[in-house]
């Protein structure tokens, strides 16, 4: 059986299939480990940086660990190191998919879309 990450992470690339963002990478590392950013998506031109929590406990949802530093960080040395379409003229876009386990099977799901926004 799974781990609850990689369940986490299955079902976050699934929901975001159905939402029709197109997945670029999944489990990009940092060459020089930083870190690792879960899902690198597209949602229309805007390329999006999704970090996902996911919780056992029925508490309420997990929160995103990570700080805003270290995720932007980690987005422009991914963007660095790409190259390519990824550095076309675009937006980009931190979000997070936090699930809170109720069952075996069965999760509540948050898509907190530009989770970093200022505005």
């Amino acid at each position: 059986m799974k781990n609850i990450k990689e369940r986490a992470n299955a079902a976050a690339e699934l929901f975001l299939e159905r939402k029709g963002y197109a997945i670029i990478a999944t489990g990009w590392e940092d060459p020089e480990g930083l870190g690792a950013i879960p899902i690198i998506a597209e949602d229309e031109r805007a390329i999006v940086f999704i970090e996902i929590a996911a919780s056992e406990s029925m508490d309420g949802f997990p929160g995103i660990t990570r700080s805003r530093k270290d995720r932007e960080k980690l987005a422009a040395r991914l963007l660095f190191t790409a190259g390519g379409d990824l550095l076309d003229d675009r937006p980009v876009r931190f979000d997070s998919i936090s699930f809170m386990l109720v069952g075996e099977s069965k999760a509540l799901l948050r898509h907190h879309i530009n989770e970093l926004s200022e505005g």
